[in-house]
This record gives structure tokens, C-alpha cells and sequence, in this order.
């Protein structure tokens, strides 16, 4: 005891000797953006800036300012938007010298290095987390001078040969992933590494599907199985995840072990295995940033991150599969095991014996400080009645709830959002939550979980039920409390009605629809004269094949042999006439779209059949470059029929005053080394002019004279949505082309219902 305090005031005395060292300010100021590829609250990304952090933490050369931006890509990942963010850098980052840009993901690096020429030209990218594809691709550019980084190796092969020595007994393993490209590219990386083992166990494919039915086959599944989990960010039906809550519920649920790749998953439901740590990603990302502004070239550093990986397991998983930790390979970690009651007893008593010798340092703390105190208390008192009066007179429904739950302040303002008094709140901790409407409980439980177990920033929205029964959106966002020493002190959050705002974007979404559906009847009211011709032509049949019929019935030894060929006439052009009214109706048709595996080849030929007759009548030649086999793309076929048309209509206004000769369209489809398709419509007149390039495909621009400007601009929508992207180009021997591109099927995913439904 008497040692222990000695130590204590010792240390005491010697804080002010370090205080010097610790005031002292690195010599040289330099700038680091961090760019990340997905959102802000992504799992990976916090625990790859902890380990950036703490690389730089113990550097002594330069003071660091950091920068971070987010890409948002599973959200938000079309060229629309890329374009927009590179336009946003540039603006915000004008006139600030940026000296090392860390690019989280492949698609943060791959997007820098596309927008090189007019963004961050001069400075150095650390590319962090990428993959083998993108740093080999890197290696072998001009790129590679200034651009330097850490792979994240596959290691699939090495996780499955870990879980096969825990599970000798394993004779399927069950695959599940979503749907967004990122879900696609860690599907393909399981993929690969589960090749060895093709033929050695079953693999029971659970990729793409809802949840609903992920969480239903893997609760039934064989005892002799594992399960691999890649990523989801997107289910087959549309629905959005946070990686580890999708996992917890299908670790929950599964009568199977679980296995991933990502430290981040470990506490979520994977029993663990050889993990990729993005904390020493980090760590390793700092430690190459710190070496280039130290005056290294990024070229003579070579790839890094073959040792960022931890061998750790979660001991609950353990015992709950029954695996001995004696198993596990040499030097792993074994987390969240309870400790020993004697562990709990030996803290208590250290504790309990620092607890005395510092009082006992407080106590001549706390007499000095008295006098200083009760000014304070005068101080805050004032301070409070300023805060109160402006916080009793905003607009929005503002609240501070206490760690426990209980609500310390709110508003006047909640009775004007909600029919109810902050008395009633205040009273009844719980009537927050009852006036949640039911579907929107479970985001608002786990965000106030989050909320008081990790505190940090969030915000959600949910809808609400008011006194007098009327349904409002509420727009949440809170902030953790803390003290001046750091204390977690509750929630101070802030609501705000945006009930309006809802109804203006439910209003924008209807419109939109309605006026892709008017570009769609446009596009038919052109090709009236040919869907006239095409139904004339099998009528006029039927009508010739009746009146043979007719006669051939009347002699008095009727041939029916003849009789019955005409009958069969009649019937085969009846079909015909009934198709072209199917295809025409269909796109007439206003309804939900429907998303299946397309051959583009029939789509392109179902397009071509609208526009047959226009193409005989006004002297136009049509050629087609179709492979025999193209890839499957996910789509709608009637929206993609409208964009064919869009562009096979335009192409033929820019030809229909030439003379026949160049009245040509060559449409032509081609597989991409993604496996996606590329499909184009090329014609022989004038082209476009390249100054007017960025204003094609906005609204209301056209070169027609009774034009209205939507066509190109729904199309890009359109093929957005798809995934995919719009494109035009003028030819070298004139004339223009516009195109698009479609990603393939196994990568494909549910387009923005907001955008593209016909309601």
C-alpha cells in the first residue's frame, strides 16, 4: 500500500517534466485526403482510419491534417455521380495544397486515377485495401510513378483450409452474397479460392437471393456443412444491409458454422480463421504515406499488405460449435471469452486500492478547488438559462436523454411536431417509441442500441403517428454528450418534420414517371404509319384467305384439303397481327417494371420490328452486327426497348433528308471483358456538334425542331438504373454513335425503383 502511493506521488511530481516534450509541435505542416470508397458509417472504413491514425500518431516529423471524403459507391455509383464528386473535390479542394491522397477500396484509387488530368495532378496516391487485379493493372502503367499501397490478398483457400481442420466432417459449404457490384467482386474472390474443392464437397449456392430466403435455408441446412459469408450489402430483393447486421442475423439463424474473411465481421457471428485486419492496413498505409512526404518516390516502394491479416476466433462461436481451442492454429487470439473469477476479484482489489491512494491525492484537490467551484456553479447556472431560452424557442423538436434513457431536457417545440406535451415525454421515457409507426420500430431500436453503445453521430428517419392520428416523417440526427473528461453523458438529438419535403419527392418520383411513360407513346406516335402497315398486312391476308375459303365452300364438291390450308392461313396471320398488338401495348402499357435475364440479340430484334415498315417506306437500309452469343444482362425488356427506339429514331431523323444511299443504321452488339454487353446504333449523317457533347444528355436539349429534349435524357436514366452507362461519339468518317453499355447478368443488380417504375 505504502509502495503504491509512493509510486502515485512520484508520478505526479514528474507530469510537469513532460509537459515541455509533449507541448512540442512537429516542425513541417503537410495535408493527407483520405478518400473512401463506400459511406461514412461503413464498418471497414473505421477500423482502416483507426489504423491510419494510430500510424501517424507516432510520428514526429509533421504535423498531419487530415481530410476524409466518401464516395458512397454501393449507394450512389453511377458515372453521373462520379462526375459530380470529382466536379465537387475539385471545387472544394481549390487553392488548398493537398501533399498525399489515401484512396480507401479499388474504386477510390480508380476513380483518382480516371479524374487525374484535372484532379490532385501532382500528387501522390497510396492506394489502400485494393485488389491483386488493380495493382497489377497499376504496375504496368504509367500510373505506377506515383502510386504505391497495400493489397488485400484473397486468402479464401487459406480460410476454408482452416475451417475444413475445425469441421473435419464438412461436406458442403454454402456460399451467400449480394447484389451490388462490390457484393459481386467478393463473390467472384470466394469463387476462386473455393476452385480447389470443386468436387471434393458440395458447394449449395445461397448468392442474390432475399433474405428472407437466406435466412430459411440456412436454417435447415445438413449438419455436415459451412458457411461461407462473402458480403451483402443488397439482397435479391432490393433490400439494404449493413454487412454485420446481415450477418448477425444469419449467423443467428444458421444451424451451421459461419466463416468470413474481414476482422470487422469477428463479434458479428464468424467463428473466425486467417482474417484480413483493415486496422494494419491502416497502420501499413500511414507508415508508406510517411515515407513519401519524407521525400521517397511512390515508385520505388513497392505493393504492401501480404501481413496485414490476424489469426483470431471468437470464443462464443467456439463453444457454441463445439470447436476445442486446442485446434486452432498456434499464436491465434481467442476474443470476448469471459475472465476468470479470479481475474474479476484481482482487478477489484488493485482498483479498489488505486481508488483509496488517489482520493486520498483528491481530498487536498477538492479543498482548494472549492472556492473555484462555487464560481463555476454561478457561471453554468447563467450559462444554462441562455442555452434553455434559445433551445424552448427552435423550430424543431429538440431532446437530451440521459444514458439510461431518461429524458433530461426537450423542447416546447415536440407538441407542434407531435400533439403531445414534453411533459408526457418527460413522464413516460417509453411514449417516444410508441408513436413510432410499427415498421419503423426496428430501425429506431437498433439506431438508439448503436446510439448508447458506440456513441458517435447518427442519423435516421422513421415515420410517426401524432395525437390526432395523422402519419408525419421525422428526420433524426443526434450527437453523443461527453464532459470535459470525456464522460458519456447521454444523447442530444434533434427532429425535425420533414412531412413536406416526403410529399414533394413522392410528387417528383410521379412525374418522372409519367413523363418517361409520354417519351415511350412519343416514340409510338412516330412509327404510327409502320404499325399501321404491319397490322394491314396479315388483315389483308385473312380477309383473301376467307373469300378463297369462301369460294371453295360454295362448288358443289368442295376441296377441303383447301379449305382447311386457307383455315390455317387465317389462323397464322391472326397471330401475327395479335403480336404486333402485344409488342405495341406492352409498350404503351404504365406498370411496375419487370427485371429478368435478357438476350439482347431478341431485344434488339423486337426493337427493329417496330420501326420495319418506316425503314421499307422511306428507302432506309438497316444492318445488324449480332453475335451468336452475347451475355445475359438484367433488365426490363420494355424499358430497354424504349431506349433502342430512342436511338434508332434519332439516327434515322439525322439521315431522312440524305440522299438513299447514306439513309444506313448499323446497330451492332458486343460482348465486354467484364462480361457485360455493348450495344450501338451508328448512321451516315452530319453528327453532332462537340461543343453542345456535355449538353446531349440534359433535359429539354434538342436539335429537332418539334423535338421536346427528353429522349436521350430519359435513356440515361434508364440505362443508369441498369447499372450500366449512356454514350455518344461522333465518326471519323461521319455521321455519330450512341450507345450504352449493360453489366451482365451474375453482376447485375435491382435498378433504383425511385427513378425508373412507371407508376
Amino acid at each position: 500500500m505504502i509502495r503504491l502511493f509512493r509510486i502515485l506521488a512520484l508520478t505526479l511530481l514528474a507530469l510537469p517534466l513532460f509537459q515541455p516534450l509533449s507541448a512540442a509541435k512537429p516542425t513541417e505542416a503537410k495535408r493527407v485526403l483520405i478518400l473512401y470508397s463506400e459511406d461514412r458509417d461503413h464498418p471497414a472504413h473505421e477500423m482502416t482510419e483507426q489504423g491510419i491514425r494510430e500510424g501517424f500518431s507516432a510520428n514526429k516529423l509533421f504535423d498531419i491534417e487530415f481530410y476524409s471524403e466518401y464516395l458512397d459507391v454501393s449507394r450512389f455509383g453511377g458515372p453521373s455521380r462520379a462526375r459530380a464528386m470529382a466536379d465537387f473535390l475539385r471545387s472544394r479542394y481549390s487553392g488548398t495544397r493537398i501533399d498525399a491522397i489515401i484512396a480507401v477500396y479499388p474504386y477510390a484509387l480508380d476513380f483518382l486515377l480516371a479524374e487525374r488530368s484535372t484532379l490532385f495532378s501532382e500528387v501522390p496516391f497510396i492506394g489502400v485495401e485494393i485488389t491483386e487485379d488493380c495493382a497489377w493493372n497499376v504496375e504496368r502503367s504509367s500510373a505506377r510513378r506515383f502510386v504505391t499501397g497495400t493489397i488485400m490478398g484473397e486468402g479464401v483457400t487459406g480460410l476454408v483450409e482452416t475451417a475444413l481442420r475445425l469441421r473435419p466432417e464438412t461436406k458442403r459449404i454454402a456460399l451467400i452474397a449480394g447484389t451490388t457490384p462490390n457484393d459481386a467482386y467478393t463473390e467472384r474472390v470466394f469463387r476462386r479460392g473455393l476452385t480447389p474443392y470443386a468436387g471434393k464437397t458440395e458447394l449449395i449456392d445461397l448468392t442474390k437471393l432475399p433474405m428472407q430466403e437466406i435466412l430459411f435455408r440456412v436454417s435447415s441446412l445438413p449438419p455436415d456443412t459451412i458457411v461461407l459469408y462473402s458480403v451483402l450489402f443488397r439482397d435479391g430483393a432490393g433490400q439494404t444491409f449493413v454487412p454485420r447486421d446481415a450477418l448477425s442475423l444469419i449467423s443467428r439463424t444458421a444451424t451451421s458454422p459461419v466463416f468470413g474473411l474481414a476482422e470487422s465481421f469477428l463479434g458479428h457471428g464468424i467463428v473466425g480463421g486467417p482474417l484480413v485486419s483493415f486496422v494494419e492496413h491502416g497502420k501499413e498505409a500511414a507508415a508508406l504515406t510517411l515515407r513519401i512526404l519524407g521525400g521517397e518516390s511512390p515508385a520505388s516502394i513497392p505493393f504492401g499488405g501480404e501481413d496485414a491479416r490476424v489469426s483470431a476466433y471468437d470464443w462464443r462461436e467456439l463453444k457454441r460449435w463445439g470447436i476445442s481451442e486446442k485446434a486452432l492454429p498456434p499464436g491465434s487470439a481467442v476474443k470476448f471469452k469471459p475472465r476468470s473469477m479470479w481475474e474479476d476479484h484481482r482487478e477489484e482489489v488493485l482498483l479498489g486500492l488505486s481508488f483509496i491512494s488517489i482520493q486520498t491525492l483528491l481530498i487536498v484537490v477538492l479543498i482548494v478547488n472549492l472556492h473555484r467551484r462555487r464560481q463555476a456553479q454561478a457561471e453554468i447556472a447563467a450559462s444554462e438559462l441562455r442555452y434553455r431560452t434559445v433551445a424552448d424557442h427552435t423550430h424543431d423538436w429538440e431532446y437530451w436523454s440521459s444514458p439510461d434513457g431518461k429524458i433530461n431536457y426537450i423542447s416546447p417545440s415536440c407538441e407542434r411536431i407531435t400533439g403531445y406535451s414534453a411533459r408526457e415525454f418527460i413522464d413516460d421515457p417509453t411514449h417516444s417509441l410508441r408513436i413510432i409507426l410499427p415498421e419503423d420500430r426496428e430501425i429506431w431500436e437498433r439506431h438508439d442500441h448503436d446510439a448508447h453503445n458506440r456513441p458517435k453521430p447518427g442519423e435516421i428517419q422513421f415515420r410517426i403517428r401524432t395525437k390526432d392520428g395523422e402519419i408525419r416523417w421525422i428526420d433524426h440526427a443526434c450527437l453523443p454528450v461527453h464532459d470535459d473528461q470525456g464522460k458519456f453523458m447521454g444523447i442530444r438529438a434533434s427532429n425535425r418534420d420533414i412531412s413536406d419535403h416526403k410529399k414533394a419527392e413522392f410528387e417528383m418520383r410521379q412525374h418522372r414517371s409519367e413523363l418517361t411513360h409520354v417519351n415511350r407513346v412519343a416514340a409510338l406516335g412516330e412509327l404510327t404509319s409502320s404499325i399501321a402497315h404491319e397490322l394491314n398486312q396479315p388483315l389483308a391476308a385473312i380477309r383473301n384467305y376467307a373469300n378463297a375459303a369462301q369460294r371453295l365452300l360454295s362448288r358443289s364438291e368442295p376441296d377441303l384439303s383447301k379449305v382447311r390450308d386457307a383455315l390455317e392461313g387465317i389462323v397464322r396471320d391472326d397471330r401475327r397481327a395479335a403480336d404486333v398488338i402485344a409488342r405495341v401495348r406492352e409498350l404503351l402499357k404504365k406498370e411496375e417494371p419487370r427485371y429478368q435475364p435478357l438476350q439482347m440479340d431478341k431485344v434488339i430484334h423486337e426493337s427493329l420490328a417496330l420501326i420495319r415498315t418506316d425503314v421499307v417506306l422511306k428507302e432506309f437500309t438497316v444492318e445488324t452486327e449480332l453475335p451468336a452469343a452475347l451475355p445475359v444482362v438484367l433488365g426490363d425488356r420494355v424499358q430497354l426497348q424504349q431506349v433502342l427506339l430512342n436511338l434508332m429514331l434519332n439516327s434515322m431523323d439525322a439521315v431522312n433528308g440524305l440522299e438513299p444511299a447514306r439513309r444506313k443504321l448499323v446497330i451492332r452488339a458486343e460482348s465486354q471483358e467484364d462480361g457485360g454487353v455493348k450495344v450501338s446504333v451508328r448512321d451516315l449523317g452530319e453528327g453532332f456538334d462537340e461543343a453542345k457533347r456535355d449538353k446531349l444528355f440534359e433535359p429539354f436539349f434538342t436539335s429537332k425542331p418539334k423535338g421536346m429534349g427528353m429522349g436521350l435524357a430519359i435513356s440515361q436514366r434508364i440505362i443508369d438504373a441498369h447499372g450500366g452507362s449512356l454514350w455518344a461519339e461522333n465518326n471519323p468518317g461521319g455521321g455519330a454513335t450512341f450507345g450504352f453499355t449493360l453489366p451482365a447478368e451474375n453482376i447485375g443488380q435491382p435498378p433504383d425503383q425511385e427513378t425508373v417504375t412507371d407508376v
